[in-house]
């Protein structure tokens, strides 16, 4: 099994690799780490899975063993080489060597046609995270059920509730697209080079609450705005984004019962949806 520290560095001296930071790499090294997430995704040979970062391979392995198909996004060309040989005995593998943020998608996932389902198990690089959710969760796809591994302080933020420190605009958006929950943490020694955080894995369930807005677009911009400065009133950032009189968005606010002072940070998602269609969709 590739996901152990003897065996990590003996494929990274193999193929003289070390681990780029510009990429985000930290290779994990824990065993039970890695079958403790693919047990958690619910192994299935009906399903596909799609991986970013498969690095050298540790959790690739393991996925191949339990899914019916995987397909894997690297950016490093230099480790295309030695997925394809340390993954040779496995047929049902595909890697594309591309930025996953710049790829096609819905024409990728044709690789799956044989799958009923397809889901996402990543340990995903720490500098682009919240894009690559982002993607997934904005673009047209099928996938409905996510595990990342992620850094343990954007974890929080994404499950976040009203009125603590690291709810704000990613929180609401998670709320209003997905169930999330943190599954379990996983320790910085469990990496190949050792991050300076702590990771948690996260599973998203896709979802899609419907609160009768009819621009999604210029609705989650709205709550994009409204936590552009935390330190401000919502009053003030929706002044500073949309030039609107202070008095007029202080009306808005006390038409659904809130204090004209109230920061975002204290809104349920609901409540955003409320002012947002009062603001721009309420009939003239």
């Amino acid at each position: 099994m590739i996901g152990n520290i003897k065996k990590t560095q003996a494929i990274l001296d193999k193929y003289q690799l070390k681990a780029k930071k510009g990429f985000g790499q930290n290779f994990l090294i824990d065993e039970n780490i890695l079958k403790k997430i693919v047990n958690e995704a619910g192994p299935d040979k009906e399903t596909g899975v799609i991986e970013i970062g498969p690095g050298i391979g540790a959790l690739t392995e393991l996925l191949l063993e339990s899914f019916r198909k995987v397909l894997a996004y690297e950016i490093d060309r230099n480790l295309i080489a030695v997925l394809q040989e340390e993954l040779k005995a496995f047929n049902n593998f595909k890697v594309i060597n591309q930025d996953f943020l710049k790829t096609d998608l819905k024409q990728d996932m044709n690789y799956f046609d044989d799958c009923k389902r397809v889901i996402v198990v990543s340990n995903l690089p720490y500098y682009i995270t919240t894009p690559i959710i982002l993607k997934f969760l904005e673009e047209e796809n099928p996938i409905e059920e996510f595990y990342f591994m992620i850094q343990k302080e954007v974890g929080e933020r994404l499950v976040a509730k009203k009125g603590t420190k690291d709810y704000g605009s990613l929180s609401v958006l998670m709320d209003y697209r997905t169930d999330a929950r943190i599954l379990f943490q996983v320790s910085r020694n469990s990496f190949l080079p050792r991050p300076q955080v702590d990771s948690v894995i996260i599973r998203l369930n896709k979802k899609k609450l419907n609160f009768g807005i009819n621009n999604e677009f210029a609705f989650l911009k709205f709550i994009r705005n409204i936590f552009s400065q935390k330190r401000k009133t919502l009053a003030n950032n929706l002044v500073r984004a949309y030039r609107l009189s202070k008095e007029r968005i202080q009306e808005y606010i006390k038409e659904i019962d809130l204090n004209e002072n109230i920061r975002s940070e204290n809104l349920s998602l609901e409540q955003i949806a409320t002012l947002y269609k009062n603001i721009f969709e309420a009939p003239n």
